[in-house]
């Protein structure tokens, strides 16, 4: 089965059109392929519930009344990024296939969230999922900068590195010690009883297996996050989100979006299994999505 992530601006774009959900997931299973959704999707819809525009909370719950069709086809969904790490560890260890995807426990809650938002009801947890994910951004925008005001010989030595040759850059410093203690940072984050040398030993691991896909492409990621800064001086604000987008893709076949500027790093971040695809605007989404598969 062929599976396609699709980013925010395309979910969008099939309510807008009035896609029947049932007629395009049948399209789909008889090409062998299925949409995949993520939490970063849930959140970004969330978010309108909090817009400032008139009519924000109706148009809040009307996306999520239209994804609620999909969700209860059971389209697979990504669980959270550092759910797919410590899943990523456990196949490492029993040497088993890496499932990335929410398993029974977890959809159930996915669909009761959002069947409460297809119904209008955004909630206190609702609002608290929002926030928290919001200063996640904000945080993850701030270190960079306060990290190389602090560090200029990074900072140099990341700037020497032209738009040119980053991909081939990415791709090296991955396997080196210093990629290796980015992504121990990660693994300490999640487990947060692991010591420095337990998690120095997971993330040399983690890079080395080729079935662990997430843990390069975060690699990958705080490496561009920061190469960017440096050579820009700060990120855009959405930067973060649009990269946690295509981190949700890393297990999928196609990364599909409208927004041509993620081609700038998509395809750096995402191994070569994970195609990545621009919708072009005027042509019916319902139709691309059946071509690029």
């Amino acid at each position: 089965m062929k599976r396609i992530y699709l980013d925010t601006n395309l979910w969008n774009s099939l309510c807008d059109e009035s896609v029947a959900a049932s007629e395009l997931l049948a399209a789909l299973y008889s090409k062998h392929c299925s949409l995949v959704l993520s939490y970063q999707v849930v959140f970004e819809l969330a978010k309108c519930f909090r817009g400032q525009h008139k009519g924000a909370p109706e148009r809040g719950a009307a996306l999520f009344a239209y994804v609620r069709e999909f969700v209860h086809h059971d389209i697979p969904c990504v669980t959270e990024i550092l759910e797919v790490l410590s899943e990523e560890m456990r196949a490492l260890k029993s040497g088993r296939t890496v499932n990335p995807f929410l398993p029974p426990v977890g959809y159930s809650a996915l669909k009761s969230n959002v069947d409460l938002l297809a119904d209008g009801k955004f909630d206190e947890r609702a609002a608290a999922f929002v926030k928290e994910r919001t200063a996640l951004a904000l945080r993850t925008r701030a270190g960079p900068i306060a990290q190389l005001g602090l560090r200029p010989d990074v900072k140099q030595r990341l700037e020497e590195i032209s738009d040119a040759e980053v991909g081939k850059w990415l791709n090296s410093e991955t396997f080196t010690d210093r990629g290796a203690g980015l992504l121990a940072g990660h693994v300490r984050r999640q487990f947060g009883e692991a010591s420095p040398e337990e998690a120095s030993e997971w993330a040399l691991g983690l890079l080395a297996s080729p079935i662990c896909r997430l843990s390069r492409a975060l690699v990958r990621a705080d490496l561009y996050y920061n190469w960017r800064c440096a050579k820009r001086g700060s990120n855009p604000s959405d930067l973060f989100d649009d990269m946690y987008h295509v981190l949700n893709a890393v297990y999928c076949d196609v990364y599909a979006t409208r927004e041509r500027r993620h081609a700038q790093y998509a395809g750096m971040l995402l191994a070569a299994d994970t195609r990545v695809a621009i919708h072009e605007r005027g042509t019916p989404v319902r139709d691309w999505i059946l071509s690029v598969v």
